[in-house]
C-alpha cells in the first residue's frame, strides 16, 4: 500500500470506529445531556474522517475544493465538544471552565461563519508530501489550531486530576478514556503537521491509525466498565452470530475453493457431482455449529447460560429472602423499644381514665397521646410487612426523604448500641423520584446496615441528597474501616463477599432494585476512612 492508501484507510477506520461508538453512547441514553454531547464529538470526529479522506484522494480541483471546504466544519468543532464532554463526565462546573467553555463555543461559531465566505479561513490547495492536495489557512484561520490544543490539553488536564482522586470503578474509566484520548490526540495531531507543509513519518500517515484505536479502547471500557453511564449487556445470541456468520463464510468460502480444486484436478463438470458435494459440506457443517455454541458457552460464559440463569435466579431468590428476614430480626430489637413508648403511653392514660374521664381536659389529652400511639404502631407494623412480604414493582412518586427518615427511625437503636453520630442533610428541595417506596426502603436499609458493620466502635453515619442535572443523589457515608480498592470493582458482583458468612449477593440485589428504577449505584472509598454509597434516581417528570 503506498502511504496516501495507508492515510485513506487510517480515516475510513476512524469513521466507522469513532461513528459508531457516537451512535452507541448515544442510543444508550438520548436524553441524558453527557450522551449527546459525547455523540456530537464523535459526530464531529467522523465529519472530518469521512470529507477528508474524500478529499486527499481526488484529483479533480474543484472537487478537492469542496470536500475541503465540507471537512472543516468537523475540525472546528472537535475541541469543543471533547472540551466539554469531560467537564460533564467530571461534574466540573466551575464558573472558570463555564465561561472556557462559553467562549470556546461563541468562538468556533463565529469561525464557522466566517468559514462560510470565500477564503476567509482556507487560503487554498497546495500539494503535501504523499497527498494530491491538503489545506492551508488564512491569518483569520490560524485560531483554529490554537483553540484546538488548548482546549483538548486542558480536557485531559481536568481528566488527569479527575482520575487522580477517583477509586474503584470509576477511576478504572477515566484510566481507559484517558489514556485512549492521549493515544488518539498524539496520532491525530500529525493531520495538523500537513496543514503547515510538513510530513514527518512516521507520523504521517501512520498516526492516524490511533484514532480508532482510541475509539476502540474507549469502546472497551464502554461494554466492559460501563463508562460514560452506558450499561450494555453482550447477548449470547449476538456472540453466536458473529461467530456463526464468521465460520459459515470461511467454511463455504474454503469449500468452494477445494471444489473448484477437484474439478481442475479430475476435470469433473457434472452439476449433480457439485450439489452432493455441497449436500455434503453443510451436513457436517451443522455438528460444527453446535461444537461452537458449547465452546461459547465454555469459554465466554464459563457454563451452559440457561444452567447459569436458573441457578442464579434461584440464589437471587433465596438471598432476597434471606435479607428480608435478616433485617427483620435486626430491627426486632428497636422495634421493640419503638412499640414499648407508644403502650407505655397508652397504659398510663386508661389507668387514669376512671378516674378523669369526666374531666375535658384530661379526654382531650388522652384522645391526642392515644391517637399518637397508635399511629406510630400503625407505622411500625406496615413498615414491617414491607420487608416481610415480596411484592412486585409499584411506582408512584415517592419522596426520598419520608423513605429514609423511616429506615433511620426503624434502624435508630441498633445505630444507638455502637455509639453511632447520625448526620443528616436533605438538599433535593421537595423533588420526588419514580419508584416503590418498599423496594427503596431494602435498598437503603442493606447500605446503613452495611454502614453500621463498618463502623466497629463509634464513628458518623451521614445520610445527605441533593438534586443533580434531573436526578436525585442519596449519598450514605461512614466513617469505617472502609474497602480496598481492588475489592471495589467486584462489590456489585454476585456471591462476592468478604463478611464471615456472608452470601454476597445483597449489594447485587440492591444494584438490581437501582436499575429497576432506571439509576445507578456507586460507591467511593478510602482504607482506614470510611466508605461513601452514592444512589443516583432520575426525578419524577412534572405532573
Amino acid at each position: 500500500m503506498t502511504l496516501l492508501q495507508h492515510h485513506i484507510l487510517a480515516l475510513w477506520l476512524t469513521a466507522l470506529s469513532t461513528g459508531g461508538l457516537g451512535l452507541l453512547v448515544f442510543l444508550a441514553g438520548p436524553k441524558k445531556r453527557l450522551n449527546q454531547v459525547f455523540g456530537l464529538y464523535s459526530l464531529a470526529i467522523t465529519w472530518w474522517a469521512l470529507f477528508e479522506s474524500l478529499f486527499v484522494g481526488v484529483s479533480d480541483r474543484a472537487s478537492a475544493d469542496l470536500l475541503a471546504y465540507l471537512e472543516w466544519p468537523g475540525v472546528m468543532f472537535i475541541a469543543p465538544t471533547f472540551f466539554h464532554t469531560v467537564c460533564l463526565l467530571v461534574n466540573d462546573k466551575s464558573k472558570a471552565s463555564r465561561i472556557v467553555l462559553r467562549i470556546a463555543y461563541t468562538l468556533t461559531v463565529f469561525l464557522e461563519f466566517a468559514h462560510l465566505g470565500p477564503n476567509l479561513v482556507i487560503a487554498g490547495l497546495r500539494p503535501v508530501a504523499y497527498t494530491a492536495l491538503f489545506s492551508w489557512l488564512t491569518p483569520l484561520g490560524l485560531p483554529i489550531p490554537c483553540l484546538f490544543f488548548l482546549l483538548v490539553n486542558v480536557a485531559l488536564f481536568k481528566l488527569y486530576c479527575a482520575y487522580r482522586v477517583a477509586a474503584g470503578q470509576r477511576r478504572t474509566q477515566l484510566c481507559y478514556l484517558l489514556v485512549a484520548s492521549v493515544i488518539g490526540y498524539l496520532g491525530g495531531s500529525a493531520d495538523w503537521l500537513l496543514i503547515f507543509g510538513l510530513a514527518l513519518p512516521p507520523l504521517n500517515p501512520f498516526g492516524i491509525y490511533c484514532v480508532p484505536l482510541y475509539s476502540l479502547a474507549t469502546t472497551y471500557a464502554v461494554f466492559q466498565h460501563r463508562l460514560l453511564d452506558v450499561d450494555i449487556v453482550i447477548r449470547k445470541s449476538v456472540v453466536y452470530s458473529l461467530l456463526v456468520s464468521l465460520l459459515t463464510i470461511g467454511y463455504f468460502g474454503s469449500m468452494y475453493f477445494l471444489e473448484r480444486v477437484f474439478q481442475v484436478t479430475f476435470g469433473y463438470s457434472s452439476i449433480r457431482v457439485s450439489l452432493a458435494a455441497f449436500a455434503a459440506m453443510a451436513l457436517l457443517f451443522q455438528p460444527l455449529k453446535v461444537l461452537i455454541q458449547h465452546l461459547v458457552d465454555r469459554l465466554i460464559f464459563r457454563a451452559p447460560q440457561q444452567t447459569v440463569a436458573k441457578k442464579l435466579e434461584v440464589y437471587e431468590e433465596r438471598a432476597r429472602e434471606g435479607d428480608r428476614y435478616k433485617a427483620v430480626a435486626t430491627l426486632a430489637t428497636g422495634i421493640a423499644h419503638e412499640l414499648k413508648n407508644p403502650l407505655t403511653s397508652i397504659k398510663t392514660f386508661l389507668e387514669f381514665f376512671p378516674e378523669r374521664h369526666g374531666d375535658p381536659e384530661f379526654r382531650e389529652q388522652f384522645q391526642a397521646a392515644v391517637g399518637s400511639a397508635v399511629g406510630r404502631l400503625e407505622q411500625i407494623t406496615h413498615g414491617l410487612l414491607d420487608f416481610s412480604k415480596p411484592h412486585p414493582l409499584q411506582a408512584e412518586p415517592v419522596d426520598l426523604k419520608a423513605v429514609l427518615d423511616d429506615v433511620l427511625a426503624l434502624t435508630y437503636h441498633e445505630l444507638q448500641k455502637k455509639a453511632l453520630t447520625v448526620t443528616t442533610a436533605y438538599t433535593h428541595n421537595g423533588s420526588t423520584v419514580q419508584g416503590d417506596a418498599s423496594k427503596l426502603k431494602q435498598v437503603f436499609l442493606n447500605l446503613i446496615l452495611n454502614a453500621k458493620e463498618a463502623m466497629v466502635s463509634g464513628g458518623t453515619l451521614t445520610v445527605f441528597t441533593g438534586a443533580v442535572n434531573g436526578h436525585l443523589e442519596v449519598h450514605i457515608a461512614d466513617t469505617g474501616r472502609g474497602i480496598h480498592p481492588k475489592d471495589i470493582p467486584h462489590l456489585f458482583e454476585p456471591f462476592f463477599s468478604k463478611k464471615a458468612g456472608g452470601h454476597g449477593l445483597g449489594l447485587s440485589i440492591v444494584q438490581g432494585i437501582v436499575r429497576e428504577h432506571h439509576g445507578t449505584i456507586t460507591v467511593h472509598s478510602t482504607p482506614g476512612r470510611g466508605t461513601t454509597f452514592t444512589v443516583r434516581l432520575p426525578v419524577s417528570a412534572a405532573p
